[in-house]
């Protein structure tokens, strides 16, 4: 196939409202590799921005039942990166999730955006990120952090004052921002490389010990 001939199949395809995603998914992708196309070139024929075509041929990769689940429900197009960056389960579980609560508002209900209701279902399925798992340690974990580090002089004097504000305030129920989560991570981290923390210890804090490393995510 020409490239002039690719271009209009793909013009044709994308802009053809009767035509299924999974059609549309394949159509263009099929005619797009053939020919050997550029991104920019085919976006600005087809009148998409780059980003929205890329994320299309992107889903092509996928597998052909994952692709007729996608095209079955026919997510928004600002779900379609995170859809194509997902494990089949995450995919499977957002999309279902999708399908059952689309007809009961989910935007209207949760505040969700349909891409920020996919994003969370993903997330439910993959399990908590690190991030989140460290920023969900308690109080008394990070007090403890704090005892361990000053034991095994592992921790500088902004990590001994960043410690024990962050354990204060988790404390009194409070969230950490991203900024704290992620400094404590790397803190967490340096303490459990230096052999504060560690699995198996004999200081009788094994319990406290494994809910770190479990948040780090850190097994050995």
């Amino acid at each position: 196939m020409d490239k002039i001939t690719a271009l209009e199949n793909i013009y044709d395809t994308w802009n053809d409202s009767e035509l299924s995603l999974a059609d549309k998914i394949n159509g263009v992708s099929s005619a797009y590799y053939s020919a050997g196309l550029d991104l920019a070139t085919t976006a600005a024929f087809i009148k998409a921005t780059p980003a929205e075509l890329e994320t299309l041929l992107g889903l092509s990769e996928l597998d052909d039942e994952i692709i007729e689940l996608i095209s079955e429900v026919n997510p928004p197009n600002t779900t379609w990166m995170m859809i194509m960056e997902a494990s089949d389960e995450e995919i499977r579980q957002a999309l279902e999730s999708l399908k059952s609560n689309r007809d009961h508002s989910y935007g209207k209900d949760t505040n969700y955006t349909a891409s920020e209701f996919v994003y969370q279902k993903m997330l439910e399925a993959s399990g908590p990120t690190i991030e989140q798992k460290v920023g969900s340690l308690s109080g008394d974990d990070l007090k403890h952090a704090f005892k361990k580090g000053s034991d095994f002089d592992a921790l500088n004097d902004w990590q001994k004052k960043f410690i024990k504000s962050v354990a204060a305030q988790r404390k009194m129920g409070k969230t950490l921002t991203d900024k704290q989560i992620n400094s404590l991570r790397g803190t967490l981290t340096g303490l459990a490389e230096k052999g504060a923390i560690t699995r198996n210890s004999i200081d009788g804090d094994q319990d406290i010990c494994d809910r770190i490393l479990d948040a780090l995510e850190i097994y050995q």
